[in-house]
């Protein structure tokens, strides 16, 4: 519960009006948005033991919520949910576990963005706005939603995402004043410029920007920034393809699979892109599982072999060295990229009753 635990701090300090991004902090420095700790604030109340056992039961009661949402906005027809939610949870189990034992919010976040996309997909786009926007308050990972809406003009969902991140900027003022406020969201900036860069190629971190650093030995040189562009290009390319390339499916179909695709590119995209991270390939997952009898026979045995890279690679299986060799060249990143590939694949062929 180490990042929990920073949270609760937080909490605790924004009550007290004191600053909340501090160096001497070290690895454990709260780096999310003022508002985030007001909401954090609401555990403080209570005593560090109970703090984190109503943080656990919570998660889990959210991680429910996730599985049942994703059930509830992949394309029809399904398989059972018992098998379909099963399976899912059994692949990300690894990501879900490491998520719980630190005490992470990204199992809220993943909750907030399923959320917005059913409601997105209901056309209720004003409300996916201000759900998405409160999820940028977390952590600003669901930016990556933004040129997403903006090319697909909706107009209502990007309104209700600032009008909530407007109000959010303004939340501290009552712990802070206006000047006050202005000054701590000076230093999270200042922090997050400051403690990034050094965090890129640590091991644990399996974003695109870790995954080009770690091959040229942590060295930012010309050829690693052209590698960089060329490989965000070429993702940003396939999701435009998957958005404007006529199709024989319904939108709602086509738009689930793209929704998805970002939440992946959420870990890829993020400069601190940790492993268990890719626990936002939630819904994708699910996606594919529910979507094998699409893919050819050898399409298939491939989709199998990386779900089983993606949840077997536990330091019980591999052993302590062959772990760390697969954590620190950041595989799952290209586990991932293959589970974007295959997304793209499905909106090349319009779906069939047979398909589940």
């Amino acid at each position: 519960m180490s990042d929990f635990g920073v949270c609760y701090k937080a909490g605790q300090r924004i009550l007290a009006g004191e600053t909340l991004y501090r160096a001497s902090d070290g690895h454990l420095q709260y780096k999310y948005a003022p508002a985030a700790a007001d909401i954090y604030a609401l555990f403080s109340f209570m005593p560090w033991e109970i703090a984190k056992i109503l943080w656990y039961l919570l998660s889990l009661l959210i991680l429910a919520g996730v599985a049942a949402l994703s059930y509830k906005v992949i394309p029809t027809p399904k398989k059972k949910a018992v098998i379909l939610v099963g399976l899912t949870i059994l692949i990300m189990s690894k990501y879900i576990g490491r998520e719980l034992q630190l005490g992470q919010v990204n199992i809220l976040i993943i909750f907030l963005l399923t959320a917005a996309a059913s409601l997105f997909l209901a056309k209720r786009d004003l409300w996916a706005g201000v759900i998405w926007g409160v999820s940028l308050f977390l952590k600003p990972y669901a930016l990556v939603f933004l040129p997403y809406f903006a090319l697909k003009r909706r107009w209502k969902a990007l309104a209700g995402g600032a009008a909530t991140v407007l109000v959010g900027f303004l939340i501290p003022v009552m712990n802070y004043g206006f000047q006050g406020n202005a000054i701590v969201l000076k230093e999270w900036f200042s922090s997050l410029s400051q403690s990034t860069p050094r965090l890129l190629a640590v091991g644990d971190n399996a974003s695109l920007f870790a995954v080009v650093l770690k091959v040229t030995r942590g060295q930012l040189t010309l050829g690693a920034m052209a590698a960089l562009a060329l490989g965000a290009g070429l993702i940003g390319l396939a999701l435009l393809i998957m958005m404007f390339r006529k199709k024989t499916n319904g939108a709602g179909e086509r738009e689930v699979c793209e929704l998805a695709y970002l939440m992946v590119l959420i870990p890829l995209f993020s400069p601190l892109g940790w492993n268990y991270n890719y626990i936002y390939g939630f819904l994708a997952v699910m996606i594919l599982l529910n979507t094998l009898r699409r893919f050819s026979w050898g399409l298939r045995a491939v989709a199998v072999a990386n779900f089983v890279l993606i949840g077997g690679t536990l330091r019980e299986i591999l052993g302590k060295d062959l772990f760390r060799f697969y954590t620190r060249n950041s595989f799952i990143a290209w586990s991932f990229l293959l589970v974007l590939a295959l997304l793209v694949l499905l909106q090349l062929k319009p779906w069939r009753s047979s398909d589940a």
